[in-house]
């Protein structure tokens, strides 16, 4: 019962303040009883990459690394009304944990209107997990793919093998957590930051990074199928 009140609140709230901004405020303020949702983003990176989503509103969203659930509401108001929404999430591990069982019914009420979210709670990497997003997708193209899950550098690079050719000619990949830092951050050089310095040199990319100084964070656009030596930085 909790969780349903949970739910019902979030979404009055969402009614009542629509937009990019005020979105991302609620994300960061909402607090039922306990039950919060959290987006591990800065708030100007996700608010443009979200931005950049309002352009073209993606019909098909995987999602790697569900988190606390904060981005996943937030990509629901920037994708399309009739959008399917898959999020990944590993059961254990240092980038994983699952979450409570009662958090799925909470994500799953995210979805506006006609869309329809699918949440996958499994390793990224296995076969099995892989073969359930393509039979959720039933042979369809991404329009948009994040990579938010295993930050080695080994883990991110599969990430990227497996689930980019999902992604349609003109589709958007995006990476979080590009921005090098210290160790034990998201940002320890060996992991995203050196796979995405790797990619830069031979894709068209755009860098949404609020600061470069800040030791994480930071997201690091793809075009699916544009290729450039020249990154065009924002």
């Amino acid at each position: 019962l909790l969780v349903a009140r949970a739910a019902r609140s979030l979404r009055a709230e969402a009614a009542e303040h629509p937009g990019i901004e005020a979105s991302i405020e609620l994300v960061g303020r909402f607090n039922y009883a306990g039950i919060t949702i959290e987006s591990w983003q800065i708030e100007s990176e996700i608010a443009a990459l979200l931005r950049t989503l309002e352009t073209d509103r993606p019909r098909a969203v995987l999602e790697i690394g569900t988190a606390r659930g904060g981005t996943l509401f937030l990509l629901t108001r920037a994708a399309g009304l009739d959008a399917l929404l898959v999020s990944v999430d590993l059961r254990h591990g240092q980038f994983g944990g699952g979450y409570e069982w009662w958090r799925g019914r909470l994500y799953r009420s995210f979805a506006r209107d006609r869309q329809r979210i699918e949440l996958v709670v499994g390793d990224s990497h296995e076969p099995r997990t892989q073969e359930r997003i393509r039979r959720l997708l039933g042979g369809g193209a991404l329009d948009f793919l994040l990579i938010d899950g295993d930050h080695t550098y080994e883990g991110v690079k599969q990430d990227f093998a497996d689930y980019s050719p999902l992604v349609r000619p003109g589709g958007l990949i995006a990476f979080h957590d590009i921005v090098p830092g210290g160790p034990g951050k998201h940002g320890d050089p060996g992991g995203v930051p050196t796979l995405w310095r790797e990619l830069a040199a031979s894709h068209e990319v755009t860098e949404i990074v609020e600061d470069w100084n800040w030791g994480s964070c930071g997201i690091g656009l793809i075009r699916a199928g544009a290729r450039s030596p020249e990154a065009s930085v924002k």
